[in-house]
Formats: C-alpha cells, sequence, structure tokens
C-alpha cells in the first residue's frame, strides 16, 4: 500500500508540474561518406547517384569505426545515396569483426539525409563550375547563401541551394527526434546514441540546425572530410517542439573540445 501512494504522489507532482519529467538523453553522430571516385576526381555529386567509394574510401570508413567502438549505438539513419550506404557497409564489416558490437543490426533510410540538391551542376568539374558560374560558385565557397542560385533546366527553376538544405535539414531533426522519442517509450530506453550516415555539407547543415545557427555559417565551423564525424548532444528532450542542441565537438579524425550553444550561435 506505501508503494502504490508513492506512485500515485510521484504521478500527482509530474502531473501538476510540481516535479519534471525524467529527462531523455540524447547523442548524435554525424558522420560524413568515405573518399568517393567524383570526390577523387573533383566532380560535383549534390543528390545525384552515380558516385561510389574507392578503396582509400572504404578504408577511411573501417578506420572511423574506432570512433565508435566506446558508445553504444541504438539507432542508424542513412541517406539513401549509394556512397552513404556503402560507408555503413564498410562500418558493419569492422563491427562484425571487433569483439564487442555496438551497432544495432537495422537502419532506416531517410530520404531528407541525401545530399545538398544542386540541379544543373551534379556531374560537372569543380574547375567548370568555377569558370560557368563564377559569382554562385564564390557564394558556395564563402558560405553566402542568398548569393549561391543554381538552375534546375527540367523546370526553368532557379535554386537557392544552401537555403533549401538548411530547411531540410530541420526538417529531417524533427522528423529524427520524433522516431526517437517513440523508439524511447517502446525499449524503454532513457538515453538514445544515433549514428547518422550522410554527407560533408548536409552534415554542416545538420550541425548548423541543432546548434540554431542559420545558413550563413556554412563553411564558417569547420567542414567534414571524407569520414568526418561530429558528435551533438541534445538534453531536456520532451513531447514539445525541437530543441536546440546542447552542445557539440568533432569525433572523428581528430577529436575537439566541446563547444556549447551559447558560445557557438551566429
Amino acid at each position: 500500500d506505501g508503494k502504490l501512494h508513492i506512485m500515485l504522489l510521484f504521478q500527482l507532482l509530474f502531473l501538476f508540474g510540481v516535479i519534471a519529467q525524467p529527462i531523455m538523453c540524447f547523442t548524435v553522430y554525424v558522420m560524413r561518406h568515405g573518399q568517393t571516385d567524383a570526390n577523387a576526381n573533383e566532380i560535383e555529386q549534390g543528390s545525384a547517384d552515380f558516385s561510389r567509394l574507392t578503396d582509400l574510401g572504404k578504408e577511411q570508413a573501417s578506420n572511423a569505426y574506432q570512433a565508435l567502438v566506446d558508445t553504444r549505438v541504438t539507432s542508424i539513419y542513412t541517406s539513401p545515396l549509394t556512397r552513404a550506404r556503402q560507408t555503413l557497409e564498410q562500418l558493419r564489416q569492422a563491427d562484425a569483426s571487433s569483439t564487442q558490437t555496438v551497432l544495432p543490426p537495422s537502419d532506416l533510410i531517410l530520404n531528407n539525409l541525401r545530399e545538398i540538391d544542386q540541379y544543373d551542376w551534379q556531374g560537372q568539374s569543380y574547375s567548370e563550375l568555377k569558370r560557368q558560374f563564377p559569382e554562385s560558385w564564390r557564394a558556395w565557397e564563402k558560405g553566402i547563401p542568398d548569393e549561391m542560385k543554381v538552375l534546375e533546366t527540367a523546370t526553368n527553376v532557379v535554386h537557392y541551394p544552401l537555403l533549401e538544405m538548411w530547411e531540410r535539414a530541420d526538417r529531417v531533426w524533427s522528423e529524427i527526434l520524433d522516431l526517437e522519442r517513440k523508439q524511447q517509450d517502446d525499449d524503454n530506453e532513457k538515453d538514445r546514441s544515433v549514428l547518422i550516415v550522410a554527407h560533408g555539407n548536409l552534415g554542416q547543415a545538420l550541425l548548423g540546425s541543432a546548434m540554431g545557427w542559420d545558413a550563413n555559417s556554412f563553411n564558417d565551423k569547420g567542414v567534414f572530410g571524407n569520414c568526418g564525424m561530429a558528435k551533438i548532444e541534445f538534453l531536456d528532450l520532451d513531447t514539445s517542439p525541437r530543441k536546440i542542441a546542447n552542445r557539440w565537438c568533432w569525433q572523428w579524425p581528430v577529436p575537439s573540445a566541446w563547444s556549447p550553444t551559447s558560445s557557438a550561435v551566429n
């Protein structure tokens, strides 16, 4: 009877907001794919799916597994593009050879985790893009989203790829966090550790969106090299709209100190 009374008391205190609900600690590892043949030949890939990992790219992915050996990943989300899927496959092979596996057996492909949509630029060489579109290329390198414009010939529409990507990153965070809250309820686990295997430009947008930075931060906080990995920590997640992350750091290849939200917002 005493235990029942205590449980009822806690439920009433939660209900009326006298004490806080247990928080969900949510850690995310955002990883870029390994080197592709297009990377090696300086060809713009965008969200097209023509490129494949090189032998070096496969080696990079296998080595990056070391960044995860002390974690227990509870969920994996990946881009639908082959280069990201190949990178995850290399991670799984390394995990299978490990004395203690850290990756769950399944993963979920999310279309919104594809790389930036570059429309007519996709498949063209960097040198040709610089020559044909010097102003947009400069805006792309400098991270000036309002000036980076790319034509989509099929629809005769001029796009702003950086702005579009940032909006999509914000949407995919909401999608992932909703999935994680549901998974937490199903598994009765308070803490979640998630691996996202995706792309370099989208990785910047995911990090920026999580930390509350706008698209003007592109190329300003550091870039994701092939198989580069950032660690992002969310705290106090509840059923309200998506929260800004608490802090972040680089996890691989060179770990960095934590940077809190308060010191990072533009």
